[in-house]
């Protein structure tokens, strides 16, 4: 099955980061958030921080962004600010929401869950986290040699965790029902590991998706998907536990990010281009 181009537009900075709720959010080189429709039709766009945004998400109904200027900033959809959260201690570079809490995963260590907008509880997994996933109880966190599962249960402490396991690999990671995804040590196998404590979190498949590193990593229903510095954008299926090829389009610049949303996916491709990708 192969893959096409649906929409495609320009913006005038860099598109670093993507997240998508209702609407396609960009942060972009200059500091700025733009929105867009689920065509690529430009909606709002406002000047959020003084630098490039390094994560951005969203709950469908409020919109969270971080750079180094400071705390995680909170949104209305349409660019109002309604907040700043209190700082991590160090730049975030990872901001997921699950079931209405934000997580932010910082360079020095530190894990924060917020609930309506306030601090509920602080943990420190001791290495720079790149990249973090959810899966009640387990907090899974990424750098660049070992993803942990670290068991949290913020409503009986904001500081005591349990690690559960470790397995050899590096961001960026995704989860995707009882699925974990994550990349190999050298950037360019997608490696599928069962998403269970029972079975100790055991490795299911690997398989080779680039020969440079993979920089963007996104999930939806049964498909993943996966982009990086070759151009590539590629599809997978999680076929019980094999991961399939389901197609590839080569969009002509390195892949700063990549989100899926129902049988697309959206990439911010360097040199300023937005791209909706489709299977044919």
């Amino acid at each position: 099955m192969s893959l096409k181009i649906e929409v495609e537009t320009k913006v005038d900075s860099e598109p670093c980061v993507l997240t998508w709720g209702n609407k396609l959010f960009v942060g972009t080189e200059d500091g700025s958030i733009k929105s867009f429709d689920g065509k690529l039709a430009p909606k709002e766009s406002w000047t959020a921080h003084g630098v490039q945004p390094f994560a951005l998400a969203t709950d469908g109904e409020t919109l969270y962004s971080s750079s180094n200027d400071g705390g995680i900033r909170v949104w209305s959809l349409t660019g109002d600010k309604i907040a700043e959260l209190p700082p991590t201690g160090a730049d975030v570079g990872a901001l997921h929401v699950f079931d209405k809490r934000v997580y932010a995963g910082d360079e020095g260590g530190n894990i924060v869950v917020y609930e309506n907008n306030e601090m509920k509880a602080k943990y420190n997994v001791l290495e720079e986290v790149k990249d973090l996933g959810f899966s009640p109880p387990f907090l899974f966190t990424v750098r660049d040699l070992y993803v942990t599962a670290t068991e949290i249960k913020p409503e009986e402490s904001k500081t005591r965790f349990m690690t559960r396991h470790t397995m050899e690999g590096r961001a960026p990671l995704r989860i995707a029902g009882n699925r974990i995804l994550f990349m190999s040590r050298d950037g360019n196998s997608l490696k599928l590991h069962d998403n269970s404590i029972d079975t100790s979190f055991k490795p299911l498949d690997e398989t080779k998706v680039s020969d440079m590193i993979v920089t963007s990593l996104s999930a939806s229903g049964d498909y993943v998907w996966t982009g990086g510095w070759d151009g590539f954008v590629r599809r997978w299926k999680i076929a019980g536990e094999k991961l399939e090829p389901a197609g590839d389009i080569n969009l002509g610049g390195c892949i700063n990010s990549l989100v899926a949303t129902g049988t697309g996916a959206y990439a911010a491709v360097t040199g300023g281009k937005l791209v909706l990708v489709n299977s044919v």
